[in-house]
């Protein structure tokens, strides 16, 4: 029995592979299975992450790490707060307003909505045609309805996970202080012959990610903004609110731009169609602004992927993940785009 133990095929066996191998399903297991509770703590890594740099920033005049932490978030409560006192009470007054007219306007839209059912059924159009778009209208309008009451129906989990996510700021705050510590632990996982490529590989990855993040939520930013303070200027009400919508799906590449688009119309229909009209110039107009100034100036080719490919990973990540998916699918695509580099110009100088 001593024989076959010490037989060198025991000895070849890559029982370290074997053991991480191991741990890495268990760890997938029980990650799947407390999968309810890791949006706080996947927030608080995400936040570590983009302010590392800030953190790191302040430590070279000097500042200690600690103390670099706690300047960095007393501006971010700042900015909160500031948020807080000047634009949600502008942003309640609007939604406020919006809540107050909204079942009268619905009413409006559903008789007109009739009414046109009843004239292409006067239009002359062969029966069957009119039967079929009366059948979609009506099935349009049960949809809008059903997805109102799930949308009022999730309203109370929404608010249960928002408060779940208050623990993501102490979760950044633990991470960022021992963000080196982790960085070092990490990497003495990886035998060292292979870590020079590692750390490579990760500063590349980090480069890119952050800066498609950064350029994408300072062009957002800017053209929510630019959005907000038009459709002020041409008498719409809810400017604000409008800004806000198209800026946060202005993070969307390509598609996100139609998508905030669609209930910023709809708001300025419930005033006039001429009104309509004018908040459509406006966000083409700027829009225009975006794709040939602002965007190619702050972002050039952030990610370096085809415009085809950019496509095909949104439709992609909307079919999986909604969303979500539209709005980390990009990124995603990039941070793959540069492991799969790595792995081939490993592959090519292995075999020189």
């Amino acid at each position: 029995m001593n024989a076959n133990i010490t037989h060198p095929y025991w000895k070849r066996l890559p029982w370290k592979w074997l053991f991480a191998v191991f741990c890495l399903a268990l760890g997938i297991l029980v990650l799947i299975r407390v999968r309810t509770i890791l949006g706080p703590f996947v927030l608080g890594f995400l936040l570590a992450y983009l302010l590392n740099p800030f953190v790191e920033g302040l430590e070279r005049y000097g500042i200690s790490r600690n103390k670099s932490i706690a300047i960095i978030f007393t501006g971010i409560l700042f900015i909160i707060a500031m948020t807080i006192f000047l634009v949600l009470p502008t942003i309640y007054t609007e939604l406020g307003k919006l809540a107050s007219i909204l079942p009268a306007t619905l009413q409006t839209m559903s008789e007109r909505i009739d009414e046109f059912r009843e004239h292409f059924k006067e239009s002359g159009l062969p029966n069957r045609v009119a039967i079929v778009i009366d059948q979609h209208l009506g099935q349009g309008e049960i949809l809008l309805a059903e997805w109102l009451k799930k949308v009022i129906a999730s309203l109370p989990s929404v608010l249960s996970s928002v408060t779940l996510y208050i623990l993501s700021p102490m979760i950044t705050i633990y991470l960022l202080a021992d963000w080196k510590k982790i960085g070092i632990r990490f990497f003495r996982l990886v035998p060292q012959r292979q870590r020079m490529g590692w750390r490579r590989l990760w500063q590349d990855i980090s480069h890119t990610v952050r800066r498609f993040v950064k350029g994408n939520l300072l062009v957002a930013v800017i053209v929510g903004f630019l959005i907000g303070i038009g459709v002020k200027l041409v008498g719409m009400d809810y400017a604000l609110l409008i800004g806000l919508l198209c800026g946060v799906f202005d993070l969307i590449p390509y598609f996100g731009p139609f998508i905030g688009a669609v209930p910023s119309v709809l708001l300025a229909l419930i005033k006039s169609p001429g009104m309509a009209l004018k908040v459509v110039l406006v966000i083409l107009v700027v829009q225009q602004i975006e794709g040939n100034l602002i965007s190619p100036k702050l972002m050039g080719d952030s990610v370096g992927l085809h415009p085809l490919w950019i496509m095909f990973v949104l439709l992609a990540g909307g079919e999986v993940a909604g969303f979500w998916g539209l709005l980390f699918a990009v990124p995603l695509a990039a941070v793959i785009k540069v492991v799969i580099k790595h792995i081939y110009n490993k592959l090519v100088s292995s075999r020189v």
